[in-house]
């Protein structure tokens, strides 16, 4: 990435499907970013929406002095997909991708691009996302992993703070990091993939940081839904895809060891589902992602020999910036996400990471 005064090129793609009364204002507030409009931009990539966003967005970028691409696909090809595709073509030497029912302050890059570049090792920021409807509320905030692939998110620090992960909503990443490891895992199609691609960024040696003043406003549920109990695909994606970063994310010797118990804890939480719960539908699509997984396994374990090829870190390293596991968070999660309701937890993580 260029150093000194100069300002590196940013690019900055949105994936949207039927999202129109969200872009507005999101397209208004990127308009407005506080950056030289000669290093944004802007690439839309359009999932086969019926609700006129395609006119729309033309209409609005017709007469504006920027560097605009818009991608129209005839179907929903996912996430992780989607964003690739933007990532393919995308110039700018930090790529950042943000959701479709967002707004963002003035000086958001500006403050990715500092954090960028204060820290060469720094390969991805997460933004401080807050609700879009108080602009107060933590959207989510400094995000980690355990052991056993289960997420924890802490209400925002006040400094730039290392993190596990950066939730996908609101992410940079610099293209170098990208060249190295890769881009989304297409196979995940969404959920798990902003895990699994900071995990593989973290293994070809970069950090990923919190950046509390990279601020963005989020209408949490305006595109996919709050949580991911609320669609039943949801539900399968995000089983099938934990596991699948586990497999290949670990060395050898750590997944014999922690596989079995992840798998324990799932047979668990799905006969949780089905009987305290009572909700077999939530119960079966958890399993159905389990099973998905011993069908592609000759898949999946191709993905693992991709991400031992770039491998710097061992897993040593990586254990002690995982968050201790935790079951009583993880059922309170589970409560949480099944009211639809997000869980941050508003304390101090209980992981020593470096501040930046």
């Amino acid at each position: 990435m260029q150093t000194g005064n100069e300002s590196p090129t940013v690019s900055i793609i949105t994936v949207s499907m039927n999202g129109k009364k969200w872009l507005k204002g999101l397209f208004e507030s990127l308009l407005a970013t506080d950056y030289p409009k000669n290093k944004l931009e802007i690439i839309f990539i359009d999932n086969g929406s019926t609700d006129g966003s395609i006119e729309f967005v033309k209409k609005m970028f017709n007469n504006n002095n920027i560097m605009f691409t818009l991608i129209q696909n005839k179907i929903n090809v996912g996430w992780s997909p989607a964003n690739n595709q933007g990532m393919k073509i995308a110039k700018g030497e930090i790529i950042v991708c943000v959701s479709n029912d967002m707004e963002v302050d003035a000086k958001w890059i500006k403050e990715i691009v500092k954090a960028m570049k204060g820290n060469e090792r720094i390969g991805i920021v997460q933004c401080n996302s807050l609700s879009m409807w108080d602009r107060r509320t933590p959207d989510s905030g400094m995000n980690y992993l355990d052991r056993f692939g289960y997420s924890y998110s802490y209400a925002s620090s006040k400094v730039n703070y290392e993190v596990f992960f950066a939730e996908g909503m609101a992410f940079a990443i610099k293209s170098e990091v990208i060249k190295k490891v890769g881009l989304f895992d297409d196979y995940f199609f969404m959920e798990y993939d902003d895990m699994d691609l900071c995990w593989r960024a973290r293994l070809g040696g970069y950090k990923v940081f919190f950046v509390p003043t990279a601020i963005v406003y989020h209408a949490r549920g305006g595109t996919v839904g709050a949580t991911y109990f609320q669609k039943i695909n949801n539900v399968t994606w995000y089983s099938r895809n934990h596991l699948v970063t586990l497999i290949k994310n670990y060395e050898l010797k750590t997944l014999v060891k922690l596989l079995p118990i992840t798998l324990t804890v799932e047979i668990i939480k799905i006969s949780y589902l089905a009987t305290v719960k009572k909700n077999l539908k939530l119960s079966y699509a958890a399993l159905k992602g389990i099973l998905q997984v011993m069908t592609d396994l000759r898949v999946i374990l191709r993905k693992r020999s991709e991400t031992a090829s770039f491998r710097t870190v061992s897993d040593k390293e990586i254990l002690q910036v995982m968050h201790p596991f935790n079951p009583w968070l993880l059922r309170l999660f589970i409560e949480k996400q099944s009211k639809a309701e997000r869980l941050v937890l508003h304390s101090n993580p209980p992981i020593k990471l470096g501040t930046d």
